[in-house]
C-alpha cells in the first residue's frame, strides 16, 4: 500500500462526482446572461472582420456590461442562499464523504491531524513532480521581458507614422482582439492541463480537499 495508490483511488472518487452544474440545471438569469455574452462576442468577431468599424465595440460593450450585470444578480442574498442550498453544499458534502471513505479504506485516521498533514506533504512532493513546465516557467519571464520593450519601439514608431484617428481605431482592435485571445485561452486552460500537467490539478484538489477534511473533522 502507497500513496500513489491512494491517489488513484481518489482520482476514481472525483469522476464519479460531478463538479460542474449542468447548463440546463443553471438558474434561469445565469442561462441568459451566459447566451448575451456568447452571442455578443461572436458577433462582435463578425463585425470586426467583415467591416473593420468602431461598431464591433457595441456588443462587446453589452457583453461586458451583462457580466458586470450578472455579478450584481448572483451576489444578492436570495440568489447565494439558492445556489449554496441546491448546488454548492450538496456537492462540499458527496465530495468529503468520497474522501474520508477513501481514507478509511486506506486505515487513515481522519481524526488525526497528524497523519492529514503527512497525507498533505507528501501530495505537495507528488505535485512537484509532475510539474514539467517549471524548468521552463524561468526562461519564459525572462522572453517576456524581452519581448515587451520590442513591442514598446514598434508602437513607437508606428506612432510616428499614423494619424491619431488610425492609431485610436487599432487601438480599439487589438483590445477586442486581446480580450477574445485571452477568453479563448481560458476555454483552452484546461484542455492544456490535462495534457501537459497531467495529475497536477488533482495533487491541487487533494490537497484542498485534505485541508477542508482537517478543519472540520479532526480533532485538535
Amino acid at each position: 500500500m502507497r500513496f500513489c495508490d491512494l491517489f488513484i483511488s481518489y482520482k476514481i472518487g472525483l469522476k464519479n462526482i460531478k463538479s460542474k452544474i449542468p447548463f440546463t440545471k443553471l438558474p434561469k438569469y445565469r442561462k441568459i446572461i451566459l447566451i448575451i455574452f456568447v452571442a455578443c462576442a461572436i458577433l462582435s468577431s463578425i463585425i470586426l472582420v467583415i467591416t473593420h468599424s468602431y461598431l464591433s465595440c457595441i456588443p462587446m460593450v453589452i457583453g461586458l456590461l451583462s457580466i458586470m450585470i450578472f455579478f450584481i444578480i448572483d451576489s444578492t442574498k436570495s440568489n447565494l442562499k439558492m445556489m449554496l442550498n441546491e448546488h454548492y453544499a450538496p456537492y462540499s458534502k458527496q465530495r468529503m464523504d468520497m474522501v474520508i471513505d477513501i481514507l478509511n479504506q486506506y486505515n487513515i485516521d481522519i481524526s488525526n491531524a497528524e497523519s492529514i498533514d503527512r497525507l498533505i506533504e507528501e501530495a505537495k512532493l507528488a505535485q512537484l513532480q509532475c510539474d514539467y513546465f517549471a524548468p521552463i516557467k524561468k526562461p519564459l519571464k525572462a522572453l517576456v521581458g524581452l519581448i515587451i520593450p520590442i513591442i514598446a519601439y514598434i508602437a513607437k514608431k508606428v506612432g510616428e507614422t499614423t494619424s491619431v484617428d488610425n492609431i485610436i481605431f487599432e487601438g480599439i482592435v487589438a483590445i477586442i482582439l486581446i480580450l477574445l485571445t485571452f477568453s479563448l485561452i481560458f476555454s483552452l486552460v484546461p484542455i492544456i492541463r490535462t495534457f501537459f500537467y497531467k495529475d497536477y490539478t488533482k495533487y491541487e484538489s487533494l490537497i484542498y480537499d485534505l485541508r477542508q477534511l482537517k478543519i472540520f473533522y479532526t480533532s485538535k
